[in-house]
């Protein structure tokens, strides 16, 4: 019987599982949604429990859509930088809190006034709120009595991979991204943990991203419909998975990713004090493979948000992103920003290059001529500003691209990606499979049961659908635009530095 390889990421927004075959062809894919939690300004959580049910259906989904294929192996993906606190019966003692939760600045301004030079002589990297040291932190004084139940902190993937084989443990993509492990040494940076004040035992051993962790459950592979003797192997962070999904290893190659959030990587060598703390640098899947990545927290979350409150809803169906695919191309009449209107997206707070959980979204420039096409217009260009704005920094850094590698959601969206090559001027090879993260891990799963190299996978098995050029007319224009909207930005974080700085004394 023909074999299959699955790859399960657990995303921002959706619980994936996607099928290959022995040469990396795509067979299947299924998801599910998951809910994002918001009680307060600038606080994104996700309850981890709430994953495990979705990631049964996904794979049982994915299996029962190949049934000539006999499923081999699992390989993990996750999203990183979102710590999951678990007690000694490895259960959680509080939500998940995700990548884009900026509840712990003052944490993070601490760590970086006092231990910024251990961080980044160790990791590259500034201590951000987008990080986990910050957010253990925050957890330790705002939660002492969850703290004191902790005994294990582990990332999205490995809590859903100690349910599929009972294997607690992490990668180095993970530990790297948690800033306190010691990728030289190939263990946790103890020292630095001690200074912290953290407890040690709560960092889980750290095995590479293509071993063999164990075999599924005999439990779980009933429910999902699988046969014995499932592999299951470690896998790694959602965009080291997807670095190796995108073919985006090599050097010159921009990845891009449009979902929910969005990012920006390539290989590098180390990140200089040009943009230290613009960029953050992160381990790849490959051994001593490293790339730095642009951080954008509101990519597609822009797009719904703006959509949510027009139509009122809170949960889109597929009927509603037919209809916002249908705004977007009717907001075509009002580009280049015909509308007169500026956008900064920063909903929850900004990513690269600024790290200011402060900043927050506004329209600029709204009148009683304004429409929902003009405001939707508007959203899209300001996304795809600070998209730019990520670039810029890699130009900073001295890259050059020979390619861009579009990925994520948002590459159903052709409108979006016409006006993301507009203003970067860029030309753009939009993947076949969207799924980069997922299908990155499945072809961990496909090397590490074959042995395999997994970089002649990657490469045999991409596939470009559609290569989007810049409008020459349409990029001028941009280029104009561009310095007003960060002229834009640098008013209105100083004005909601102000406000923040209001309500913590109202």
């Amino acid at each position: 019987m023909k074999q299959a390889f699955l790859g399960l990421d657990c995303g921002t927004s959706n619980i994936k599982c996607l099928a290959v075959d022995e040469s990396g062809r795509q067979l299947a894919v299924a998801s599910r949604f998951h809910a994002t939690i918001s009680e307060r300004s600038g606080w994104m959580e996700q309850d981890p429990v709430s994953w495990l049910p979705k990631v049964i259906e996904t794979i049982s989904e994915c299996n029962a859509a190949i049934p000539d294929y006999k499923v081999k192996a699992i390989a993990l993906s996750g999203h990183m930088s979102s710590p999951v606190f678990l007690n000694h019966q490895i259960e959680p003692v509080y939500n998940c809190m995700t990548v884009g939760d900026a509840r712990c600045e003052a944490e993070a301004v601490e760590l970086l006034e006092q231990f910024g030079e251990l961080f980044k002589a160790s990791s590259g990297n500034k201590p951000m709120a987008c990080f986990v040291p910050a957010k253990i932190l925050w957890f330790k004084k705002h939660r002492p009595e969850l703290y004191n139940q902790t005994a294990h902190v582990v990332m999205a993937k490995d809590y859903i991979r100690y349910h599929l084989t009972g294997s607690l443990n992490t990668d180095p993509t993970d530990a790297g991204n948690i800033l306190l492990y010691d990728y030289s040494a190939g263990e946790w940076n103890y020292e630095l943990i001690d200074l912290l004040q953290i407890k040690r035992e709560i960092f889980p051993p750290v095995v590479d991203s293509m071993a063999q962790t164990g075999i599924l459950l005999p439990q779980i592979a009933e429910r999902c419909g699988l046969g014995e003797d499932v592999a299951v192997f470690c896998g790694g962070a959602d965009m080291a998975c997807s670095h190796i999904g995108t073919a985006s290893f090599e050097k010159q190659i921009l990845a891009v990713t449009l979902s929910t959030s969005g990012q920006v990587c390539t290989t590098v060598d180390n990140i200089t004090d040009a943009v230290y703390g613009k960029l953050t640098l992160h381990p790849g899947v490959l051994p001593h493979n490293f790339y730095a990545m642009g951080s954008v927290f509101s990519g597609g979350l822009a797009l719904n948000w703006f959509y949510e409150l027009l139509s009122g809803k809170k949960e889109l169906s597929s009927a509603d992103y037919d209809e916002m695919l249908s705004l977007s191309y009717a907001s075509e009449q009002y580009m280049p920003s015909k509308s007169e209107i500026l956008f900064l997206p920063f909903l929850s707070g900004s990513g690269s290059p600024y790290f200011r959980s402060t900043d927050r979204a506004a329209f600029v420039g709204i009148s009683t001529a304004s429409n929902r096409e003009a405001m939707f217009a508007a959203v899209i260009e300001g996304v795809c500003f600070h998209i730019q704005e990520n670039i810029e920094a890699f130009y900073d850094l001295g890259c050059s691209f020979q390619r861009v590698h579009l990925s994520g959601g948002g590459t159903k969206n052709r409108q979006w990606i016409q006006v993301l090559s507009d203003v970067t001027g860029l030309e753009i090879d939009v993947l076949e499979c969207p799924d980069a993260s997922t299908i990155g891990a499945a072809y961990i799963a496909l090397a590490g049961s074959k042995g395999i190299d997994i970089r002649e996978i990657a490469r045999q098995s991409l596939r470009v659908i559609d290569q989007v050029l810049p409008r020459t007319d349409r990029t001028e224009c941009y280029r104009k635009l561009f310095p007003l909207y960060k002229k834009l930005y640098t008013s209105m974080s100083e004005i909601e530095r102000e406000l923040a700085a209001l309500r913590e004394k109202v």
